[in-house]
């Protein structure tokens, strides 16, 4: 296994489960990757945890709504995912470290035929890593402690971490050996076939034989810089939220040893709010409160602010192909919301730190004008923005967008603000601005599979001894992000995929 997200040491656990030998390697000096940085979701329909809970759903709804959201393309993979979806919960929750529940999370098109605005996703339960301090000394820290300085509060794991900490306590309790600072170099193929891997760590240059075959779950090429200006120009590296070692070197070995790709312009796309030290933050709350917006280049609206994190990517991502600049966009709030809600690092009713001023990612100032001026747009537009949007927020409305009229968007409005948790006017300065830049959670173009996680060469015909999940795998999902999870939900159930070929 390349990699350790939670595909990588799910596929590992299920291998080594069933007596495979099995060797994870993982290229940096913690185990996790983007895994960790995450709320840990996996958008399963249908499987034990959602019925535990009596969530209403059916295939017949699931596949409507993927229909309407997804499209048709990659409909083989879709249904192999959803067939294999719930079996692989119930194969996990056989070992007594891992154990799921549902949560309510709507799914990310909650307009769409077929939505559950109670969402699918499922969730590890929060592990206490009493005792388990060593086995998950390696284990990556979220993002904002890794890029912050400061560590998760111990023992209780949550999110991404806790569904990792169970799998490598799991692991810990089989015969699979998991390598850190550990990078695939290259792929060994013989007459046709894949098997085994070259390697490089402490002790230098090392090969693997794989017998059984190579799974590549090591995260895409987001933090690849050259890669992404060419495959998603003009977009860099810049304001990735993926993990370190994000460089795309298994999608290179496999591309090398004969494999197809596909969807290689593609992103789980995020607007990231940015940091004085010139990175992005991933925060989902600000944009579904009252007294706000979001405005472009040109000081106008361009979506529902409130929609999930990629739609919303996206949206900035396609606008600037518009010709309109969406780099950056400005997320606008007046005093109330500042004083109420927070803003930037700042908790309701603290001074924002003078340092997000100074490095000119937060601007302050007494009016409207005055503050179009600061953040470089139309003066006349942002004060025709602002009054449109305040015109429609006496009545608690967004003739424009609809935002508040979604589950999703009430999902984070404020349910104290009648007669809509999501809108309210601008109307006292000062006035504030947070830059905002299309940021992303990993790539999501990768190699081509086919339902059993097997890599395709260009021709459709299947690489022996190759198999992908995760943001190595070119994405079911297409152009889309149907719910929460839908990332690691997809690493898991294909790289239990390969793992099942593998057996035979």
């Amino acid at each position: 296994m390349v990699g350790s997200g939670a595909g990588a040491l799910a596929g590992a656990l299920l291998a080594a489960t069933a007596g495979l030998a099995t060797i994870v390697i993982e290229k940096t000096d913690q185990f996790g990757g983007t895994t960790a940085y995450s709320g840990g979701g996996l958008w399963i329909p249908l499987s034990a945890p959602n019925q535990r809970a009596s969530v209403p759903d059916s295939r017949a709804d699931v596949d409507t709504y993927l229909d309407a959201c997804v499209g048709q393309e990659h409909r083989e993979l879709r249904d192999a995912y959803l067939d294999a979806g719930p079996g692989v919960i119930d194969e996990l929750e056989l070992n007594p470290w891992l154990e799921f529940e549902w949560r309510p999370f709507p799914d990310y098109f909650c307009e769409a035929p077929g939505a559950q605005t109670d969402g699918r996703s499922i969730y590890a339960l929060n592990f206490d890593a009493t005792g388990h301090e060593e086995t998950i000394a390696d284990l990556r820290q979220p993002l904002p402690p890794e890029r912050g300085g400061w560590k998760e509060p111990f023992p209780t794991i949550i999110g991404g971490r806790a569904l990792l900490a169970r799998l490598l306590v799991a692991l810990s309790e089989t015969d699979a050996v998991l390598l850190k600072e550990t990078e695939l170099q290259s792929l060994i193929v013989e007459d046709g076939r894949v098997v085994g891997a070259r390697c490089t760590g402490a002790a230098g240059e090392s090969t693997i034989q794989a017998a059984r075959g190579v799974l590549l779950a090591a995260g895409g090429f987001e933090r690849n810089d050259q890669r992404r200006h060419r495959d998603q120009a003009p977009l860099g590296a810049d304001w990735t939220l993926g993990a370190p070692g994000g460089m795309g070197s298994a999608l290179e070995a496999a591309e090398q040893a004969g494999a197809d790709t596909g969807l290689l312009e593609e992103c789980w796309w995020a607007p990231g709010l940015m940091l004085p030290n010139g990175t992005a933050s991933f925060r989902l709350f600000e944009r579904g409160k009252p007294g706000s917006i979001m405005v472009n280049g040109a000081g106008v609206r361009f979506a529902n602010e409130t929609w999930p994190y990629d739609r919303l990517g996206r949206a900035m991502v396609d606008g600037h192909a518009s010709g309109v600049s969406h780099i950056p966009c400005w997320f606008v709030a007046d005093a109330d919301h500042v004083e109420r809600y927070g803003f930037a690092t700042a908790r309701p009713g603290r001074e924002v730190d003078q340092e997000w001023i100074d490095s000119g990612v937060v601007v302050r100032a007494d009016t409207v004008e005055e503050l179009a001026g600061r953040i470089g747009v139309p003066a006349d537009a942002l004060v025709a923005t602002v009054a449109e949007w305040n015109a429609g927020a006496a009545d608690g409305k967004d003739p424009r967008f609809g935002r508040g009229e979604l589950a999703f968007d009430r999902f984070f409005g404020d349910p104290s603000v009648e007669p809509n948790p999501c809108v309210g006017p601008l109307t006292r300065g000062p006035y504030w601005a947070w830059q905002v830049n299309p940021a992303d959670l990993g790539t999501k173009g990768g190699v081509r599979c086919d339902s059993h996680g097997r890599a395709l060469r260009p021709d459709g015909s299947v690489l022996p001894g190759l198999y992908a999940a995760g943001n190595t795998m070119a994405s079911w999902t297409n152009h889309c992000y149907p719910g929460p999870g839908s990332p690691i939900g997809s690493g898991v159930v294909f790289a239990a995929l390969a793992v099942r070929d593998m057996i035979g």
